[in-house]
């Protein structure tokens, strides 16, 4: 009965509503799921100064390299989910989450394997000095036990709110997040442990979330059930079906991996272990700062799959079209208070080294020159993921970051050094923006032609 209402709910529930039901969870889970690395660098920022920030900033790449994975399995999996519930196929969505449980915990090993193998070639390619190294090495050295933990959680919270749980997911990062902040004040403060102790707590919290998230499965209350046969029987079209929509997101985060190594390594070139510290904080502020708009266009896609599902593409454009008008609101908030407040959101790290904390507003106010526009890549992304478009979504991450990204990045620091980095954002924000609009458009136009035939009521 639950499970029907859900249904009915994601079909006929006004889209203002429904977005803001889904948003609101997701977006304080991604903010719990932000604190876990920006908890770290604060604590860590207070205790060691500058350069313990630097030792974290440039172990940042590894790490986003595991969240990459949880957006390929996670991603891609969510969203074959959401549709099969719309078209009423229970047993095909339990087991694309069975297999994708599985998919999981197979590649987070192979990658806790090969990082552990190559961390240190990471760290260096990163841009740790020989001052910072020592303690990056530390750092990462620890939180890789982890790697496997935050796939799973990272994986399962994702499932949740296809399932029309977004609550549940919220909580599961929420426990970790708060464990991860008892744990860093205990450790890093208490004990002075520096950055191993962040490591360690970052870890447990890890295990801790993943644990709740998987818990969800075995809830009278669940949608799906979590079923060992589908785990142990791995289906080749559903593995598929998974990478298919899920590469994108991927490529898009891999590419992030490679761009937050790039920019702390020509910060070090540039600017020394000063302008790695300004860096670290700036990606930092932005991953909490922008969270409640990922969380808009994460919003959207569980409703324009679920709806598409069903048939009723007016609908799922009508989510998108809500979920743009949302996040350029608050983009252009956001700018505003970026632009007149930066020093007192770079204080919350250090509030005592005056060179670091001007370094990193200006840092802040160069990267942050285009985020008005940002909201219509966002959705359009989440409004391919959706539909499952996953050539076209691959596409537009090649464009918006192999492209309009990277050149820039490579061009740019030769000539304006530290600022030439921070520079390149604007100019992939802005350009990225004009592309995702366009993808849309064209999503918009083939789906709508692919359904006409059927002359489908929508509301």
């Amino acid at each position: 009965m639950q499970a029907n209402n859900e249904k009915q709910f994601m079909i006929n529930e006004g889209i203002p509503r429904l977005l803001m039901r889904f948003a609101g969870p997701a977006l304080v889970g991604m903010l719990a799921n932000a604190l876990y690395n920006i908890v770290d660098r604060i604590f860590v920022g207070h205790a060691t100064g500058a350069l313990g920030i630097a030792a974290i900033a440039v172990s940042f790449p590894c790490m986003l390299l595991f969240i990459s994975v949880g957006f390929l399995v996670g991603t891609g999996s969510a969203s074959r989910i959401s549709i099969l519930m719309g078209e009423r196929r229970i047993s095909r969505a339990e087991q694309t989450l069975g297999n994708a449980l599985s998919l999981a915990l197979i590649l987070g090993l192979a990658l806790w394997f090969g990082s552990r193998l190559m961390f240190g070639h990471i760290l260096r390619l990163s841009g740790a000095s020989d001052t910072v190294y020592p303690m990056a090495s530390s750092y990462l050295s620890t939180v890789l036990f982890g790697v496997v933990f935050s796939i799973v959680s990272f994986t399962l919270s994702a499932q949740i709110r296809a399932c029309g749980s977004p609550v549940y997911a919220m909580g599961s990062q929420i426990v970790g997040a708060a464990v991860n902040i008892v744990l860093d004040a205990l450790l890093v403060l208490r004990f002075e442990m520096g950055v191993e102790g962040a490591a360690i707590a970052t870890v447990i919290s890890q295990a801790i979330s993943a644990v709740w998230a998987i818990s969800y499965f075995w809830l009278p209350r669940a949608a799906l059930r979590l079923r060992a046969r589908y785990m142990l029987q791995l289906d080749r079209g559903t593995i598929a079906r998974i990478f298919v929509v899920g590469v994108p997101s991927c490529l898009v985060n891999l590419n992030f991996v490679l761009v937050h190594g790039m920019i702390t390594y020509t910060s070090n070139k540039y600017g020394g272990d000063l302008a790695v510290s300004a860096t670290g904080i700036f990606v930092s502020l932005d991953s909490l700062l922008f969270m409640p708009a990922v969380a808009i266009a994460d919003a959207c896609q569980p409703i324009v799959g679920y709806n598409y599902g069903a048939g009723r593409i007016e609908r799922a454009i009508a989510a998108a079209r809500t979920g743009m008008f949302v996040t350029t609101a608050f983009y252009i908030a956001s700018f505003i208070a970026i632009m007149s407040g930066a020093e007192f959101l770079v204080m919350m790290f250090n509030s005592t080294d005056e060179e670091l904390i001007t370094t990193t507003a200006r840092a802040i106010r160069f990267g942050n020159a285009c985020i008005p526009v940002m909201g219509v890549s966002l959705v359009a992304s989440s409004f391919l993921q959706g539909l499952g478009m996953g050539r076209e979504g691959m596409m537009l991450a090649i464009i918006k970051f192999g492209v309009f990204l990277w050149i820039p990045l490579l061009i740019l620091p030769q000539h304006f050094g530290v600022y030439g980095t921070w520079g390149s954002f604007p100019i992939s924000d802005a350009s990225g923006a004009v592309a995702s609009g366009l993808f849309m458009l064209h999503a918009i136009k083939k789906t709508r032609d692919k359904l006409a035939p059927a002359q489908i009521p929508n509301p």
